[in-house]
């Protein structure tokens, strides 16, 4: 059991792919970042990170440099001790809570449906490449994932027309459904920090476009 946690959100890094299906995950830890007040540095060559406190928990966000294929290496270099500093400003309140220990991968997955928010503790990469070199890179698939649906309501791209497909722009119909799922997304990621996967799970997993709030 420990008090520091780590919330991976996987992309590409550069201009060219900021506004891609692909960068979802970056797009959650921005999210997480500008809802605490603390910024992100380039504090390795292999990702932009920043720790914070949360609820009384030493709470770290990354965003790997390497692009997508190789985020495994960013994920290695910090559990080395690699680290950012500790940001000035904390967030939340100062007090103890039994959230889960160890790392959370955000990222975009092509077998969802757009809107689609899924957290699970452990499994495959479901094709996702950045999932899959940080399993091959830690030897286990046992640690959380918080999923992104980005395909289309109405199916899956063909295989032929994936590459293009994440790395393009969500379609103008399509940008209010993904700001919802940001938002649902991040939320999920810090109740899981506070509170770990069953919990989180059980308020945020949804499938599909998001319906109005209750």
């Amino acid at each position: 059991m420990t008090d520091r946690v780590l919330i991976v959100g996987l992309g590409n890094p550069g201009v060219r792919y900021a506004a891609t299906r692909h960068n979802v995950g970056y797009l959650v830890v921005d999210r997480i970042a500008a809802e605490l007040g603390v910024g992100f540095a380039e504090v390795h060559r292999l990702y932009q990170g920043v720790d914070c406190r949360y609820h009384g928990r030493d709470l770290a966000l990354m965003k790997p440099l390497t692009y997508m294929n190789r985020s495994g290496a960013a994920v290695l270099a910090w559990l080395a001790g690699e680290r950012p500093a500790p940001a000035a400003a904390g967030a939340g309140e100062d007090a103890a809570s039994p959230g889960e220990p160890g790392i959370l991968v955000v990222c975009d997955d092509l077998n969802l449906p757009l809107g689609t928010v899924r957290l699970r503790a452990s499994g495959g990469s479901g094709g996702q490449n950045g999932l899959g070199d940080i399993i091959a890179s830690l030897g286990s698939e046992d640690f959380p994932r918080l999923r992104l649906g980005i395909a289309p309501l109405s199916g899956v791209p063909e295989p032929e027309a994936w590459a293009d497909y994440v790395l393009a722009g969500f379609a103008e119909d399509e940008k209010q459904v993904v700001e919802e799922m940001i938002v649902r997304a991040a939320q999920a990621a810090l109740d899981w920090a506070e509170y770990g996967v069953e919990h989180a799970a059980s308020r945020f997993n949804r499938r599909g476009r998001p319906a109005a709030e209750d």
